[in-house]
């Protein structure tokens, strides 16, 4: 990226909601781990469980454009287990942004330790944490 086209990272605001829950569902819906939920309740099911992971405290960090923090380019949310481990829930970049280093980027600033945890095995989490323990029934605790 050249230096007009700085990465920034800041917490999500509201208005990164929609592009967070419409990249996380588009994405994992192609994933075959996601293959187990039947086809007609995936929507209803996955957003069920993204919203219920955002409602327990999950927080989401987006990587944008310094200069228009508007143009995101991926986002991670994630949370701490009782132990203070890092949970990553879902990591996703734009493919034209997967080199430059922001999926890795992401988990570091995660609060935690690590390696942690991740619940969806999706490409994107498994590059960018190489050694994590795959845990998916985190995201269905209440």
């Amino acid at each position: 990226m050249s230096a007009d086209n700085e990465i920034a990272y800041r917490k999500a605001q509201p208005d990164d909601v929609s592009f967070v829950f419409d990249s996380w569902l588009r994405s994992w819906r192609t994933c075959p781990a996601a293959g187990t939920i039947r086809n007609d309740m995936y929507f209803p099911v996955q957003r069920a469980t993204i919203e219920g992971l955002i409602g327990r405290g999950a927080e989401i960090e987006i990587a944008c454009l310094a200069a228009d923090e508007s143009k995101i380019l991926g986002w991670v949310c994630s949370e701490l287990t009782t132990r203070n481990e890092t949970i990553i829930h879902f990591l996703y970049v734009k493919d034209p942004y997967l080199s430059f280093g922001i999926g890795p980027t992401l988990v570091s600033r995660c609060s935690g330790t690590k390696p942690g945890l991740y619940t969806h095995r999706y490409r994107q989490v498994v590059d960018a944490c190489p050694g994590w323990r795959s845990a998916p029934e985190i995201a269905r605790r209440k």
